[in-house]
């Protein structure tokens, strides 16, 4: 058997044991304009790397690609003139092929969204990232800076759960949707409470006042205390028809409010214009539902109108009916106070007390209402928090779980860890905006102690209980220092800022240093990158494309650790590396290998194939690329 036969044999190996692990792949590149207008890619299920000489456009292919794959990404100033400047007025087309084997095609030109095309070319309305396909790119400096980054090591470690630690940021979000509206409508209500309470302070006064009015005694004790019973009935007849009135005109209001503001929202939506493109038959389709909606709608609101007016007709004159019976009622009982000189003086009084408490009681039975519904939101917002509480303690276990295997799998050199609710910037930043500038001595002070010793929520709870005595006492503050802290934090909706917020989970990765662990922050630039890189290239479903891989790593490590790790993985998983150190496509066996070159206007693939169909290239091109085939001779035994 040849060399090119067991190498072949080699490769159809890899290509069963890539078959028994579903990935993601990307098939090929197309560009139709820019820098490498005409170029065509067509990648290998194992690793890709492309060579080539500075400025002949390999980063320039990365970032065309994280174009398209990362569509919801913000570009950056730069990276936006790359695209723009390398991509002109043509358009980036990319295959890919899921892990359940259906192939897609994306389009995206300069400035403009991606468009998902069946493999045959048919538009859908499927999006990439959200729905079939996901990729992990990165440039050096991005990989520096996971090590040096606590957010890019959270996200670094969810992507090995991605799906799931999306649905459960999805499932936060919209509790803390929730809870900002639940936090509205409680301090609404909280105003309308105090509003309430205020004019219900008296109700037991004027209430006092008018038992003591009713203590006649004699003969006709009886007949004045009725007579004064229904006096004060004909003031709250009186008042609940003028206010069920009054409910009458506002409801008619603002249901047609309601109605008229919906008809004209739908009417705008469908202006003139959207009629005369190709999708006119479709867009008037949908036009005569919306009028038909409409139609049905303004009906409504007629019938509506109809209603409340017959209602308030009838109502108005029952209010006619109810003030004749009222004055003769009236007339008879002044008749018959004035019958006893010594009850008139305590007539006058008597009425104006009854109006009083007419206004009291019926703000009274309003005050129990809001209290109710102040309790049951106060209820729904306990079972919102516990269940966002229970999200975010789900996502950590998650996590956990990660750093444990990422453990076990880059055993002993590398360690992984999440520690949870350790970062307390965002709880911190709350009280500080707060506290700044308010006169209060050594407030960092006071900070540190409070967020260092009470969690968000049981701040937000002794804040609401007003006290200062237990806040004194867990975080070791003067009493007078304490009540001025709650006196600043009281107002309602600052108090539901600080129960939501997030105590942030940490991430912790450490490199074996000799006998010791230490942490990626405090590591030198090739050791960050060492570790980082060790992590990316565990086994994923997504594709891995990483710039220059080998910038700051020695080649002792590019031998022993990245080589090594580059066959084991790429069975399982596509790898496209931009290179410019030839250990990596010889010792690796590279499936396909691109070389770029300009010439200074514009690139072009010059050459494409595996690692013997491109050798004279990598031996050219790349500096101590003889080297890298004598050691691929001696380890591997090909030539």
């Amino acid at each position: 058997m040849t060399k090119r036969q067991t190498k072949a044999n080699g490769h159809d190996r890899a290509a069963s044991a890539a078959a028994l692990v579903p990935h993601h792949t990307l098939v090929g590149l197309e560009l139709t304009g820019g820098f490498l207008a005409g170029a065509k890619l067509d990648f290998a299920d194992g690793l890709n790397c492309l060579i080539g000489g500075r400025g002949t456009g390999k980063t320039t292919v990365l970032e065309l690609m994280r174009y398209v794959l990362s569509p919801e990404a913000r570009l950056s100033p730069a990276r936006g003139k790359l695209i723009q400047s390398n991509l002109g007025n043509g358009r980036v087309r990319l295959k890919v092929r899921t892990k359940h084997g259906a192939s897609y095609w994306v389009e995206r030109p300069w400035n403009d969204a991606c468009q998902v095309l069946s493999e045959h070319g048919a538009p859908t309305t499927l999006s990439l990232e959200r729905d079939i396909f996901k990729a992990d790119i990165y440039s050096q400096s991005e990989i520096e800076e996971i090590a040096t980054s606590a957010p890019f090591q959270l996200q670094l470690i969810d992507k090995f759960e991605a799906e799931e630690i999306r649905r459960i940021e999805a499932d936060q979000r919209r509790l803390l949707a929730e809870l900002e509206q639940n936090a509205i409508e409680l301090a609404q209500l909280g105003r309308d409470l105090a509003d309430l309470e205020e004019t219900t302070a008296e109700t037991s006064a004027i209430e006092e006042k008018l038992r003591a009015l009713q203590e006649v005694s004699g003969t006709e004790a009886e007949t004045i205390n009725r007579a004064h019973e229904h006096k004060a009935l004909r003031e709250r007849e009186r008042k609940a028809l003028e206010l069920l009135r009054a409910d009458l005109r506002r409801a008619n209001t603002e249901a047609g409010n309601l109605i008229s503001g919906l008809t004209q929202r739908l009417a705008s939506r469908l202006d003139t214009e959207l009629f005369a493109g190709p999708n006119a038959e479709l867009l008037r389709t949908v036009g005569e539902r919306v009028h038909e909606l409409m139609a049905v709608l303004e009906d409504a609101a007629v019938r509506v109108g109809q209603a409340v007016e017959t209602s308030e007709a009838e109502l108005i004159g029952r209010e006619a009916e109810l003030a004749v019976a009222h004055a003769q009622q009236e007339q008879a009982y002044r008749q018959f106070v004035a019958q006893l000189n010594e009850e008139q003086s305590r007539a006058q009084e008597r009425t104006r007390l009854q109006k009083q408490h007419v206004v009291v009681t019926t703000a009274r039975k309003e005050l129990e209402a809001r209290q109710k519904e102040r309790a049951r939101k106060e209820e729904q917002r306990r079972s919102a928090l516990d269940a966002l509480a229970g999200l975010r303690n789900q996502r950590f276990q998650l996590r956990r779980q990660i750093a444990e295997r990422l453990t076990t799998d880059l055993d002993p050199v590398i360690r992984v860890s999440v520690t949870q609710g350790n970062d307390r910037e965002a709880y911190r930043s709350i009280l500080a905006e707060v506290l700044k500038g308010t006169g209060l001595r050594n407030t960092a002070q006071t900070l540190d102690r409070i967020i260092q010793s009470i969690g968000p929520e049981d701040l937000a709870n002794l804040i609401q209980r007003d006290a200062s005595d237990r806040l004194a006492a867990r975080a070791g503050i003067e009493a007078e220092r304490a009540r001025r802290v709650i006196e600043l934090l009281r107002a309602p909706d600052l108090v539901y800022r600080i129960e939501t917020v997030e105590l942030g989970d940490v991430p912790r990765i450490e490199l074996q240093d000799v006998s010791e662990y230490k942490d990626s922050a405090d590591l030198s630039t090739g050791q960050r990158c060492t570790t980082i890189l060790s992590i990316l290239m565990l086994e994923s479903e997504r594709p891995l494309l990483i710039d220059q891989p080998e910038d700051n790593l020695d080649n002792a490590f590019i031998y022993d650790t990245v080589v090594k790790n580059l066959r084991a993985t790429k069975g399982r998983r596509q790898l496209i590396f931009i290179t410019h150190n030839p250990n990596i496509p010889v010792l690796g066996d590279a499936e396909r290998i691109f070389v770029l070159a300009s010439d200074g206007k514009r690139g072009s693939i010059v050459r494409a194939g595996d690692v013997d169909e491109v050798k004279d290239q990598i031996e050219t091109l790349l500096e101590g690329g003889k080297e890298a085939f004598r050691l691929r001779s001696e380890r591997y035994g090909n030539s």
